[in-house]
């Protein structure tokens, strides 16, 4: 096609807008195809999530469910009880023999959490805090132990 281009009132030469190429429908066909892809994609993989989700398993157990022995409920009790001695104790929850203590802080603002292991059968504790210089979870453990001891002995 020979230059078209015309001289406007300036002189500058100008061009005729091109017009765009014509898609073939080949491609037209591939576009439409891709989406229909993606979105039928999109269907099956919210449908999937829905069916997932929306679900029912029924049991008639919990999944932690255990009866405690008549050993853990009396370590409990005596854990309650030592708790109560122990001023700084906000709550206390056992787990076997295994003991989770809300503790105030000096402040009387916020709590910390300290956990103790108590042996079954000797007593002995492991326990950890965050507070190196803490001695409101010795005096629990102490009391713990002098109540377990009363315990035995009667």
């Amino acid at each position: 096609m020979p230059d078209a281009s015309t001289p406007d009132e300036d002189g500058e030469s100008t061009r005729p807008v091109e017009t765009a190429k014509p898609v073939s429908k080949k491609k037209i066909l591939l576009g439409i195809g891709a989406v229909a892809v993606v979105t039928i994609g999109g269907l099956l993989i919210k449908l999937a999530q829905k069916n997932y989700a929306t679900e029912n398993v029924e049991t008639h157990e919990s999944l932690g469910a255990r009866v405690p022995t008549p050993a853990e409920l009396e370590f409990a009790a005596i854990v309650r009880a030592a708790a109560e001695s122990v001023g700084k104790i906000m709550s206390v929850s056992t787990s076997g023999f295994n003991v989770e203590a809300k503790i105030r802080s000096n402040s009387g603002r916020g709590t910390w959490t300290a956990y103790f292991e108590f042996d079954e059968e000797t007593g002995h504790c492991h326990y950890s805090h965050p507070y190196r210089g803490a001695t409101a979870p010795r005096f629990f453990i102490a009391e713990v132990q002098r109540r377990l001891s009363e315990a035995v002995a009667t």
